[in-house]
């Protein structure tokens, strides 16, 4: 794709004299085949501590993009408020769930801390998962709308649609 091509998807809704540049455009709510880039355990400088899952659109209208989720497993939020228990068991079915989709079976030594969960994901970047993501809006702050995912297995056909290896030796000329 050219500079200009990207120029245009880029500034397609946008108005230079009162849009924000910064601002990011997730995905709409769908149901998607994505690849699984990875899980890290993230901390940032404000003092977040959590998981961040990463997943890149490889089939239909979307296929390229990136969509990131990122939380916590804190019983307190940052104000101090109690984080209903609901919340945080949502999100661990949710890794489990995402586990369940890419194959892998978790044991209670990976439910240790964040960085052990996350070692029980490292051999399955790439591997392709059913995601389907549900975008509510957030009137509170609209630049961080509610995303809910669930995830599902991929076809065998799915998973076994690797590009082809050949190397140099099965080229027909020198």
């Amino acid at each position: 794709m050219s500079l200009r091509d990207m120029a245009n998807n880029a500034l397609k809704d946008f108005n230079a004299k009162k849009d924000n540049p910064n601002t990011f455009n997730s995905l709409p709510s769908g149901d998607y085949l994505v690849s699984f880039d990875g899980m890290e355990h993230r901390h940032s400088d404000n003092g977040w501590d959590g998981l961040s899952i990463a997943v890149t659109v490889i089939d239909g209208e979307q296929a390229g993009r990136k969509d990131f989720n990122g939380f916590n497993f804190d019983t307190k939020s940052a104000n101090g408020k109690d984080i209903p228990e609901s919340v945080i068991a949502t999100r661990i079915k949710l890794v489990a769930k995402l586990a369940n989709a890419l194959g892998i079976t978790l044991n209670d030594d990976d439910w240790d801390n964040m960085d052990t969960l996350c070692d029980a994901f490292l051999g399955s970047k790439g591997a392709p998962v059913h995601m389907k993501l549900d975008v509510r809006e957030n009137k509170k702050k609209p630049q961080y709308p509610y995303k809910n995912y669930d995830f599902s297995p991929a076809t065998k056909e799915e998973a076994n649609n690797d590009p082809i290896d050949i190397d140099d030796d099965d080229l027909p000329f020198d």
